[in-house]
């Protein structure tokens, strides 16, 4: 099973819709199955941009890149199908990738993001599921800084906000707290 951020599957899904109706992908990097990195590419095929997507060695030396300086590993290329299913065809098969992330456009207002895996010359389906980005620190690709998620800054700072004015006016902040696992551990002394 795959698990992506939120942020991650609305760049692609982004670049899905307004690349329309030509092909587009790039590459996914992650940690443990994780997708946590996207680097969109520009589809280099000269003609049949609806039919094919296509990388250059510049591409995937970016990439190479792209992965080691954010501590990624290289989980695979995705690229859209805008007129098809996202499953693979015999082209995406000859390129002996273990891992096709595919999204179908048959449905526009439906795009649907498909992983697969290649094994022995057998295709697998592979579970995706998306996952929050609270708690992940969103890194702009174009300047190397941390950024708050698009889809979680204004629910997060409305949340933060509330809890702010809830304190300034006297009240007990509303957060969940937890007991300690272990009450040994947790005890402190105040002597020096």
């Amino acid at each position: 099973m795959f698990r992506i951020t939120e942020h991650q599957y609305n760049i692609i899904m982004k670049q899905a819709q307004s690349c329309y109706p030509q092909e587009t992908g790039g590459i996914l990097g992650g940690r443990e199955n994780t997708i946590l990195g996207v680097l969109p590419i520009a589809n280099k095929v000269s003609q049949e941009r609806t039919e094919t997507f296509g990388l250059t060695s510049e591409d995937i030396e970016r990439a190479y890149s792209f992965l080691v300086k954010n501590k990624l590993e290289y989980l695979g290329v995705y690229h859209t199908h805008p007129k098809g299913i996202p499953i693979p065809s015999a082209q995406d098969l000859a390129h002996h990738q273990k891992y096709l992330f595919i999204i179908g456009l048959e449905d526009r207002r439906n795009p649907a993001l498909y992983a697969w895996r290649v094994e022995g010359g057998r295709v697998y389906s592979e579970d995706i599921k998306i996952i929050s980005d609270i708690g992940i620190t969103i890194v702009d690709i174009r300047t190397g800084k941390p950024k708050l998620a698009e889809n979680i800054g204004g629910q997060e700072l409305n949340r933060l906000t509330r809890m702010v004015n809830a304190f300034i006016e006297g009240h007990e902040p509303e957060y969940h707290k937890y007991n300690p696992t272990n009450w040994d551990a947790s005890s402190f002394s105040t002597f020096a």
